[in-house]
């Protein structure tokens, strides 16, 4: 009896194996079929995407920009503390128009602002007044870095005048600025360097500055040209056109850091090392512009600009208590505007 009972125990044994053995082939089959199917339909799925390719008409263009109005208004009834009823207007715009194609990239901007204020008691005044245009076209040299040129305008669209010295009525007043008066003119070679897609550095050693001075009688008050005398005592440069050659940098940082907030700044440096004036050859120009906008709701907007400036060459007269002009000297320029108005993005 007992070999019987162990005889039906390795008859068990037996079959179980094998239907164990039958079930692993099965699965391994199933396996193989599924792969095969995947595999024909992935070959189809790239196929498709390889004919809608070729079907789809490439696109090297972007394009965009902003538009903003802004208006502030200050009223004072009986106010104890003091103060200046004003009311101002500030017109904010901006277009870019990039290209990309292969190692090929071309990145062009224009930035206009113009505003009016007019305080109690004064005459409408500008507060705000830029035309700026840049581009730059560079050629992929690896990842990161590319070769480049940049071509940057700088001017604005109306007078301007000097309302430092309050005992000067302003019908009597000079105009100290007018368009391309000044007006300048960076040419450059160099490398770009992408950390990210919205922060580059430029840099390059070989850099013109011209700065222009259309209007003559601007030109004679020599604000933005300095007379240097050379041992003739005639000046190395007239008074309308200067040329200057040296190195420069620009950084530019641009990015949404929300859906509705936008910030952009540029900072330019450069340095003349073949100034004649020879002690200003160890200053730097610095143009450093930040604008932050920020939509409140789909056609309102907010919008904070600074510009901070330094240039040797460009000098600030200084007035004694009489109002007499007494030495000119270069001095740190700062501008803040900020504003609350109508916004649409494009």
């Amino acid at each position: 009896m007992k070999k019987y009972v162990l005889l039906l125990c390795i008859v068990a044994l037996v079959f179980t194996a094998n239907a164990q053995n039958n079930s692993l082939e099965t699965k391994k089959s199933e396996l193989s079929t599924e792969e095969a199917i995947l595999a024909a339909t992935q070959a189809k799925i790239d196929a498709l995407k390889a004919e809608i390719e070729k079907l789809t008409p490439e696109v090297h263009w972007a394009k965009g920009g902003f538009a903003a109005l802004n208006f502030n208004s200050l009223g004072l009834t009986n106010w104890a503390a003091g103060g200046v009823e004003s009311n101002s207007i500030t017109a904010l715009g901006n277009i870019y128009r990039n290209y990309k194609k292969d190692k090929v990239a071309w990145v062009n901007n224009l930035d206009l602002a113009y505003g009016l204020i007019q305080n109690a008691g004064q005459g409408i005044r500008k507060n705000e007044d830029k035309i700026d245009l840049f581009s730059k076209v560079g050629y992929q040299a690896s990842n990161k870095l590319n070769y480049a040129a940049i071509v940057n305008l700088r001017t604005q669209f109306a007078p301007g005048f000097d309302f430092s010295n309050d005992t000067i009525p302003d019908e009597n007043r000079n105009a100290i600025s007018d368009i391309f008066a000044p007006a300048t003119i960076l040419a450059s070679l160099g490398m770009d360097y992408n950390f990210t897609d919205y922060f580059s550095v430029y840099l390059s050693p070989a850099t013109g500055k011209f700065t222009i001075v259309a209007d003559d009688d601007i030109a004679q008050q020599n604000i933005y040209i300095p007379v240097i005398l050379d041992e003739n005592n005639q000046p190395f440069y007239s008074n309308s056109f200067r040329p200057e050659f040296g190195a420069s940098l620009n950084a530019r940082f641009k990015k949404d850091l929300t859906e509705r907030i936008n910030l952009t700044s540029t900072l330019n440096l450069f340095n003349n090392y073949t100034d004649v004036n020879k002690d200003n050859r160890k200053n730097i120009d610095v143009n450093w512009e930040t604008m932050l906008n920020m939509k409140l709701t789909d056609y309102i907007g907010m919008s904070l600009y600074t510009n901070v400036i330094h240039d040797d060459d460009i000098k600030f007269q200084q007035f004694d208590e009489a109002g007499n002009a007494i030495h000119s000297v270069a001095l740190t320029q700062f501008k803040r505007l900020l504003g609350v108005g109508f916004s649409y993005k494009f």
